[in-house]
């Protein structure tokens, strides 16, 4: 089997790889391309064993199975069998996610398939004589839905985790008077690297495996764990009031170590 790649020479009115629509979308639709080809074979296959039409057809093992009986029929033959009977063996799926709807005029409806749900537990030591940190583990229970990949599902975690805590402590985004953008290279627009990483980072799975409308029940991994970068910052600024009960540090993100350090030492 191949799957040719998502661009608009094939699929005119395709989404951006975003939001997990990738797994949510185009999985879906290659969900429903594969089960019209089976359905094909399947009569393929009815006919080649001469079983009845009310026959229970299953593959499995690269075999075929005739009311959960395995035959001698396997998966080359079959598909060579379909090809010289002129059975299409490609298929075109596009899949449009049902239900969705919000209606501005109410600010209200339902604009996604699924929610997901996590916590973060996060631990930062902070230096109050440089104002340099350290964020020492991220604790996490996240929501997978069913995942279809767990090693990849917590590599998407993880990445998730270092990038938001990078957007809250160091990708700080600069303008001068004029509008120009001063941090504009990687030499002035910080981000983290394996030594901004947490020591230890730990990924439980939510034990919550509820029916949704992503392919397999799975749920999107890439843009939720963002968020607990939050939880680095809040950390960092609690270490700072901990250190100066009077100090009161701006919510201004990112918390940069520059202002960690004003923020021990306020005027």
């Amino acid at each position: 089997m191949k799957v040719q790649s998502t661009n608009t020479l094939r699929i005119a009115n395709t989404s951006p790889s975003a939001a997990s629509a990738t797994a949510d979308l185009n999985g879906k639709a290659t969900l429903m391309a594969c089960e019209a080809i089976m359905e094909r074979l399947k009569k393929v296959a009815t006919e080649e064993l001469q079983a009845k039409p009310d026959a229970e057809i299953s593959m499995r093992d690269g075999f075929v199975f005739q009311n959960n009986q395995k035959t001698s029929l396997d998966w080359k033959s079959l598909v060579m069998a379909a090809h010289l009977k002129r059975i299409s063996l490609s298929e075109h799926a596009h899949y449009a996610t049902p239900g969705i709807y919000f209606d501005w005029t109410t600010a209200k409806g339902h604009p996604f398939a699924y929610h997901v749900y996590g916590l973060a537990v996060v631990q930062v030591t902070v230096d109050c004589l440089r104002g340099v940190y350290q964020v020492d583990f991220v604790k996490t229970v996240h929501d997978f839905g069913r995942s279809m990949n767990t090693a990849v599902d917590f590599s998407q975690i993880e990445g998730g985790i270092v990038q938001g805590i990078g957007w809250m402590t160091m990708e700080e985004v600069i303008y001068d008077q004029q509008g120009r953008l001063h941090s504009n290279a990687l030499s002035n627009y910080k981000i983290p690297d394996i030594y901004a990483a947490p020591k230890v980072i730990d990924i439980d799975p939510l034990q919550n495996t509820p029916e949704n409308l992503a392919i397999f029940s799975s749920k999107a991994v890439g843009e939720p764990p963002l968020m607990y970068g939050i939880g680095a910052y809040f950390a960092i600024r609690d270490a700072v009031r901990s250190f100066n009960p009077k100090s009161s540090p701006a919510f201004d993100a990112p918390f940069t170590p520059e202002k960690v350090l004003l923020s021990l030492y306020p005027q």
